[in-house]
């Protein structure tokens, strides 16, 4: 579809008033993210959203900054993008303060310890969200990330941390943190 292809889906959107789920993956780039970034600021109709695909940083922003706006939209596919740190980042700040999404599906290839401590340090504070799905190469060190935020956090049901890269070592920390909640529901 392309760039272009995608300022023809922001037309037809703009008219149409019955999608809920609306699939664009692989479509197109930062500029065509842009484009439905700035259609879904106005669109009340569409709940979930899939972007999965060729866009980086720039088109992650641009997602980030229509999320502060849309009150509808409850699931994000962002998996398989070209997003790197910058673009977590955006994503994990726009996730502290959304009450709206409840799934978000966020992975690059160019992820790795730095995208990893934003979006689980987002999980520490962000009460609505119960399914994330997050894929990079964050190995041991992501893990503890995500398992220290687990601790704190009391909405997520589901994370999906598959090709990770995460070793003996990481698996230690979900151990460790699976039994302290134990422990402390125990207590209760």
């Amino acid at each position: 579809m392309g760039d272009s292809g995608a300022q023809y889906v922001v037309e037809m959107m703009k008219e149409n008033k019955t999608l809920t789920d609306l699939g664009l993956a692989g479509n197109f780039g930062d500029l065509g993210a842009q484009c439905v970034a700035e259609m879904m600021k106005e669109n009340q109709t569409l709940t979930t959203l899939g972007l999965a695909g060729n866009f980086g940083d720039l088109g992650a922003q641009c997602v980030a900054e229509m999320m502060k706006e849309n009150q509808t939209l409850t699931t994000l596919g962002l998996g398989g993008t070209k997003i790197g740190d910058l673009g977590a980042q955006c994503v994990a700040e726009m996730m502290k303060e959304n009450k709206t999404l409840t799934s978000l599906m966020l992975s690059s290839e160019f992820f790795g310890d730095s995208s990893a401590r934003c979006v689980a340090e987002m999980l520490k504070e962000n009460q609505t969200l119960t399914f994330l799905g997050f894929g990079g190469d964050i190995g041991d060190s992501g893990a503890q990330f995500f398992s220290e935020a687990l601790k704190e956090n009391t909405t997520l049901t589901y994370l999906d941390l598959n090709n990770c890269n995460i070793g003996d070592s990481g698996a230690q920390f979900f151990s460790e943190m699976l039994k302290d909640s134990h422990r402390s529901h125990s207590r209760r």
